[in-house]
């Protein structure tokens, strides 16, 4: 009988323990707009830490559920803050070449990169990065100016 307060106090610290663990590991996400992309540039620009990044998450009009969403992401790669499309949602995979299309159409010169067994395309060229964001949303998704965006942050503050 000695030992069932002992238990108890012993699971209730794994608990705790285990929630700390795993609040560390999710990142804060926070709904954010198009117009807040090139602020958010500025900020993982000024901070340049490598590898931060800023990850925007959306579902296009007409996706049929969250499971269809884009993620679009700067990140600081080798001191430079890039735009990545990264190839491990299926919606991203399936809109590769579009994006391809969209982008060299603006002018920008996309890369193909693979890092820790995941392939994605690079953009450090071309032009105002923030912009080609804001118009990959805007005109390839269809998605209005007051639209949310789920952003999570990593190596800087935000806001």
């Amino acid at each position: 009988m000695k030992f069932v307060p002992l238990l108890i106090v012993g699971v209730v610290i794994l608990a705790v323990v285990w929630a700390l663990a795993k609040k560390r590991f999710v990142a804060a996400n926070v709904k954010v707009k198009i117009a807040d992309i090139p602020s958010i540039f500025e900020r993982l620009h000024a901070t340049a830490k490598e590898g931060s990044f800023a990850v925007f998450m959306f579902t296009p009009p007409g996706e049929p559920s969250p499971d269809g969403a884009i993620n679009l992401q700067f990140s600081v790669e080798g001191g430079r803050v890039g735009l990545d499309w990264v190839l491990i949602a299926p919606s991203n995979v399936r809109d590769q070449a579009r994006f391809v299309q969209f982008a060299e159409r603006l002018g920008y010169r996309v890369a193909e990169r693979e890092m820790n067994q995941v392939k994605y395309l690079r953009i450090e060229e071309g032009g105002s990065l923030p912009r080609l964001c804001e118009s990959t949303i805007r005109d390839l998704y269809s998605l209005s100016p007051d639209s949310d965006l789920d952003l999570i942050p990593e190596g800087f503050s935000w806001p």
